[in-house]
């Protein structure tokens, strides 16, 4: 199987607030692996796949907001997201979030025999 990833993903466990329409009412969700083109979330069942949303979370306190499209949306409630724009600011956030964070493996580990 070929591998998608442009960019490294890092594991995240961050609580976010995600909005859909950008601009409506917030979604509480988790954050659960994040890259400098977009991240994956659980408990984000209210999201429509295809649409934007405006996602927001705080680190270090400083602020992190992007503007992103959901690109896919499981059943279980998972969805990813690719940042559409931020501003240089929270573009600086992002990648110092990322500096901080453990890689995420590029494939899954073989079962022990």
């Amino acid at each position: 199987m070929r591998e998608r990833r442009q960019v490294p993903r890092y594991v995240a466990e961050l609580h976010c607030e995600v909005s859909q329409p950008p601009g409506a009412a917030p979604q509480n969700v988790k954050l659960v692996n994040l890259s400098v083109m977009g991240c994956s979330l659980e408990g984000a069942d209210a999201l429509q796949a295809k649409q934007d949303c405006e996602i927001a979370f705080e680190w270090a306190g400083r602020q992190f907001r992007a503007e992103a499209a959901v690109t896919w949306k499981s059943s279980r409630g998972e969805a990813g997201l690719k940042f559409l724009s931020m501003d240089p600011a929270h573009q600086e956030v992002l990648r110092k979030v990322c500096a901080n964070l453990r890689p995420l493996p590029l494939g899954r580990l073989p079962d022990a025999p």
